[in-house]
């Protein structure tokens, strides 16, 4: 007979499996206009006092409530803010109904982004839901070898504990008004700085080496990075007075200057199309540059020899021409029948057209089909953020300009702001330089080049993190009562992660042992997600039960594997400085194989006229047509090579789909509940 019970390391798979879920299922409902009316506070009216309604995305409510909103200048937002503008700038993305990986046949830059967003999104979520364990403060002071895996995993989980029960962010805050040595405060948290360097290192690894869209997503920054104009920046820093100083700097990236300007300013015309400003010239600039290679992929297919019939190309224009409405019942045709996103419109509009598609003629129309959602897509964008009017996008920096001017103000009055837009130049310059091909011995050779490693990561980080602590010394040595303020907010922040005290403890639920985790409960968590489970039949129970135990194996050998790879990294970083190996291709991580998990999920248009829908994970090395060409091949490498090398390596996740089905729509209306204490009551 199945336990009626779950134990602690069951509780913590439970809640990763439930959280992991309905974060991104939250995150999904966003391309729909009616996401963000379905929010909750604060985009809905609120009435003072009195319980909050129930939020349709309690997850992104939650960590919003909690942690954003509360930040100083953004609690400072008058509330027309989030339920006009903010409110209707989410919804016109919802209107413009951006392409779905299904229709292009590959995983998108939105899609790898959203994904990576909602994983790290579900790890602080889990963290505020659960709370971290409170044991006995360690001693910071004590040896931490830096060169070895368990004692950065140590300090790391010492640093936390301090954080959340200790005094550590006062001293933290403290010590930076001294010294911009960070790591100086103690042996534990420069251990701890360097552990999680490993990760933030592995996280750019997988965005631009791993990705098919890393170059590409690499070329967008290198394109904006090279349209802002840094010397005219530092030399409106200079101006000594800071309402001055201010004043230029919002003419420079928010002034127009147009007749539909000019004509609206004399009440001549209402809501007349106004032009853009720099910041805007900028969005529309780099996405039309972007455009272009679009465009010459199309004009490519247009000119081939065995081009698809100029029918069969009017019939997906005007598919992409068509409501939403369609182009959803079409993608469920597809999916349903187990037929092409091409052959159901193909199908749809005449039958004919499909007795002479070749497969040759299929490919093809499935290339110029994702080429031209591309350019849809970044049409709707432009025209979300730039040529709509009211211009929201202007709006909404002019009304953070303004929480945020007393700030600023303080801020320029005392810290050299000129020598830190150079720091943050630099760093995009050795970032972009860092994310190009090496020419190095050893490694995974392709074309006489390696890929950039984890390793080339963490050095990047090592070379540039004193930047950043410059920067916090300077703040806080020149702006104490602006310290203070965020002192204040970040301890009230941390608040949230503490565990409400308990009578007894569940035995094992927390522990760490030789720098690693064992598993443990779901900390304040435990009592609701066992009622959960005991309210179901003991034969869904049992099922229930046995992916719960496969999850927690999982998370266990995850963990391991992990452990293994920061020790690699760690030891690889030395001999990269000597010249001596290419580096690491493979990163630690649990949130990383959760993010390629959500990846390998998504659901794709088959390749062929008929077959089965494929999944993300058949398709995660393929580049969208016009990406392919918009990147130099000296810039690039074969993705595909290193993600089977790197899925060969990982466990096979397990199915928990059961999980989901029994207890996610019990699990979404109890955080529903958690997130609703303490908010207004909307209207």
């Amino acid at each position: 007979m199945t336990s009626a019970t779950l134990s602690p390391q069951q509780l913590r798979a439970l809640l990763d499996i439930l959280v992991h879920h309905e974060t991104y299922s939250e995150v999904q409902t966003f391309k729909h206009p009616d996401a963000i009316e379905q929010y909750g506070y604060p985009f809905q009216q609120a009435e003072s006092g009195g319980k909050g309604g129930k939020s349709s995305s309690p997850l992104l409510q939650l960590l919003f409530t909690r942690l954003v909103l509360p930040i100083p200048g953004v609690r400072d937002l008058p509330s027309e803010f989030w339920t006009t503008k903010f409110r209707s700038i989410m919804r016109r993305f919802g209107e413009a109904e951006l392409s779905e990986s299904y229709d292009k046949g590959t995983l998108g830059s939105r899609k790898r982004l959203a994904s990576a967003a909602s994983v790290i999104h579900e790890g602080v979520t889990r963290g505020l839901l659960s709370g971290i364990p409170n044991n006995k403060l360690p001693n910071l002071q004590e040896k931490y070898d830096i060169h070895k895996a368990e004692d950065l995993a140590r300090a790391w989980d010492d640093i936390v504990q301090h954080l959340v029960y200790g005094d550590l962010l006062d001293e933290l805050f403290d010590h930076f008004t001294k010294t911009p040595n960070l790591e100086g405060h103690s042996p534990a948290v420069e251990a701890a700085v360097n552990f999680a360097i490993i990760y933030i290192a592995t996280f750019l690894h997988h965005l631009f080496v791993f990705s098919a869209e890393g170059p590409y997503l690499l070329k967008l920054i290198d394109n904006v990075h090279s349209l802002i104009p840094y010397t005219v920046i530092g030399q409106t820093l200079r101006v000594g007075n800071a309402g001055t100083m201010i004043n230029g700097m919002v003419k420079l990236f928010l002034a127009k200057l147009s007749i539909g300007a000019v004509s609206n300013w004399l009440g001549l015309t209402q809501n007349a199309t106004d032009g853009m400003n720099l910041m805007q010239r900028i969005i529309s600039l780099v996405l039309e540059w972007d455009t272009g290679d679009f465009r010459k992929a199309i004009e490519g297919i247009k000119r081939s020899k065995d081009k698809p019939n100029e029918s069969h190309l009017a019939t997906i224009d005007e598919h992409i021409q068509a409501s939403r409405q369609q182009h959803e019942s079409i993608r469920e045709l597809s999916i349903k029948h187990e037929k092409s996103i091409i052959v159901a419109i193909l199908e749809t509009k005449d039958k004919c057209l499909v007795e002479s598609l070749t497969n040759s003629h299929h490919t093809q129309c499935l290339e110029y089909y994702s080429a031209q959602l591309a350019i849809r897509d970044r049409e709707k964008i432009t025209e979300v953020l730039c040529r709509q009017t009211p211009d929201l996008t202007t709006s909404i920096i002019r009304d953070g300009v303004s929480v945020f001017e007393p700030m600023i103000r303080a801020i320029h009055k005392n810290v050299d702001l000129r020598k830190h837009i150079g720091s943050v130049e630099s760093f995009l310059t050795d970032l972009i330089a860092t994310s190009k091909p090496k020419k190095r011995d050893g490694g995974q050779t392709q074309g006489g080049t390696t890929p950039p490693s984890i390793e080339d990561y963490v050095t990047l980080l090592n070379r540039n993190r004193q930047l950043a602590y410059d920067y916090l010394h300077d703040f806080a040595k020149g702006c104490p009562d602006l310290r203070t303020t965020w002192l204040d907010w970040a301890k009230d922040s941390l608040k949230f992660f503490r565990q409400k005290p308990k009578a007894t403890k569940t035995a094992g639920s927390t522990a760490t042992e030789n720098g690693n985790r064992n598993l443990h409960g779901a900390g304040d968590m435990d009592e609701q997600l066992q009622n959960l489970f005991v309210k179901l039949t003991d034969e869904n129970k049992k099922s229930v039960k046995a992916a719960i135990d496969a999850h927690a194996r999982y998370l266990s050998t995850l963990e391991d594997m992990s452990w293994t790879r920061i020790q690699g990294i760690i030891d690889g970083v030395d001999e990269l400085e000597d010249k001596k190996t290419g580096g690491s291709m493979s990163g630690p991580g649990v949130y990383i194989k959760r993010w390629h998990c959500l990846l390998d999920e998504t659901i794709v248009t088959p390749d062929t006229p008929k077959g089965p829908p494929r999944r993300g994970k058949h398709v995660k090395s393929v580049k969208a047509l016009g990406k392919t060409e918009a990147i130099a091949k000296s810039e690039a490498w074969d993705p595909d090579a290193l993600t089977r090398q790197e899925e060969q390596a990982w466990p096979e996740a397990p199915d928990v789909s059961i999980v989901v089905d029994s207890l996610g729509p019990q699990f979404k209306g109890l955080v529903a509940d958690i997130s609703s204490e303490g908010l207004p009551t909307c209207i």
